[in-house]
């Protein structure tokens, strides 16, 4: 019974460094992962990263119609002095 105790900490403290290692090389890992997200942001057309879909904005539209319906009052206005 006593010599079984004494195993105890023993496996205990090879199983702690085990998951020791694992968790270092883990961490190197993720480190790895995040160097080329931050690397392929950096580029623009990185085909590790999904792509955003191409929606349909409506106040981008809007946008669009205000500053053209602009640029058309301003070359009306414009005309008037030719």
């Amino acid at each position: 019974m006593r010599r079984a105790m004494e195993l105890k900490p023993e496996l205990l403290l090879h199983e702690a460094h085990e998951n020791v290692e694992v968790t270092r090389s883990s961490r190197r890992e993720l480190g790895e992962a995040q160097r080329q997200i931050k690397e392929c942001k950096r580029m623009r057309n990185c085909i590790a990263l999904p792509k955003r879909s191409h929606t349909f904005s409506w106040t981008a539209y809007q946008k669009y119609l205000y500053w053209l319906m602009c640029f058309v009052y301003l070359l009306s206005w414009m005309t008037q002095f030719l």
